[in-house]
């Protein structure tokens, strides 16, 4: 397996240092306003975005990204060291299932042409299928739905 991809991003930085998302109306780190900082967005390395929880309480921090499936070291997107693998040993997931892939500040979640499908739930809504090979946002508070597990994202910053 290769290096880890570090992935360079626009953001602002607080008056202590941190990099944050333009959007956040708080620093992540030091909980400081940030409405007395120039916005001035610059490069930066992708700091982790939060946490994606299995069903059985298991935490997985999104810093990369995840594959979902019974074989997730199949994809190339793990090979390249883009994403990890989150093995779900389930007969409902295919082997490649899913994708929860970082883009900017957001996260999107991606079927990869499963047998089964991939659903979402966003917060204060109803479960509604992921397009076969189709991509949607992943919004903090969201429930994916992968064969017969649930996993809920959550997000180190609120924006």
């Amino acid at each position: 397996m290769t290096a880890a991809v570090t992935s360079l991003i626009i953001g602002v930085r607080c008056a202590h240092g941190h990099f944050n998302d333009p959007k956040v109306p708080y620093c992540t780190v030091c909980g400081i306003s940030m409405a007395q900082v120039t916005r001035v967005p610059a490069p930066g390395p992708r700091p982790p975005l939060g946490v994606l929880t299995l069903d059985d309480g298991t935490a997985y921090p999104v810093e990369r990204g995840y594959v979902l499936g019974r074989s997730p070291d199949w994809d190339d997107v793990v090979r390249a060291g883009r994403a990890r693998p989150l093995t779900l040993p389930d007969r409902t997931v295919s082997r490649v299932h899913a994708r929860v892939l970082p883009n900017g500040w957001d996260l999107i979640l991606t079927d990869a042409g499963s047998k089964n499908g991939t659903w979402v739930c966003r917060r204060g809504d109803s479960w509604s299928a992921v397009p076969p090979d189709g991509a949607v946002p992943l919004p903090p508070g969201s429930r994916l739905k992968v064969g017969a597990h649930v996993l809920r994202y959550d997000s180190y910053r609120n924006p």
